[in-house]
């Protein structure tokens, strides 16, 4: 059953980007979640959401409000491709993973935390 649900989620394609572009974009302005993601004390899981992996509490606080904000978008794509918060998040979990660059920290499907290289990340198999 969620092999079949996770194709449909899979489906979610360019509208799933479009939809997701709000958070990467806020994220993006902002220069305390560039450095904290630049010194590795910030890290992109396969389940769609961040983790502060160091930096005190003010880059937990900052992780806490961007993981608030992705699930916010993640329920809306959710009702709108009728698929579940979590299919949704996965999906943008591999797209997340995918889109870091050399330098930058990611969770691999063992759970060990990695350091991008130019190499391409160790993605979960499932992901498109």
């Amino acid at each position: 059953m969620f092999s079949h649900a996770l194709a449909r989620a899979f489906g979610l394609g360019a509208v799933a980007a479009l939809a997701l572009a709000p958070v990467g974009a806020m994220a993006a302005r902002d220069p305390a979640y560039a450095a904290a993601r630049a010194a590795g004390q910030v890290g992109e899981k396969p389940d769609g959401y961040l983790a502060a992996l160091g930096g005190g509490s003010s880059v937990s606080a900052l992780v806490d409000d961007l993981n608030i904000k992705r699930r916010a978008a993640y329920t809306s794509e959710a009702r709108t491709q009728s698929v579940t918060v979590d299919q949704v998040a996965f999906v943008a979990g591999c797209r997340n993973i995918l889109r870091t660059v050399a330098g930058e920290k990611y969770q691999a499907p063992d759970g060990t935390w990695q350091t991008r290289t130019s190499a391409a990340p160790i993605r979960d198999s499932r992901c498109p």
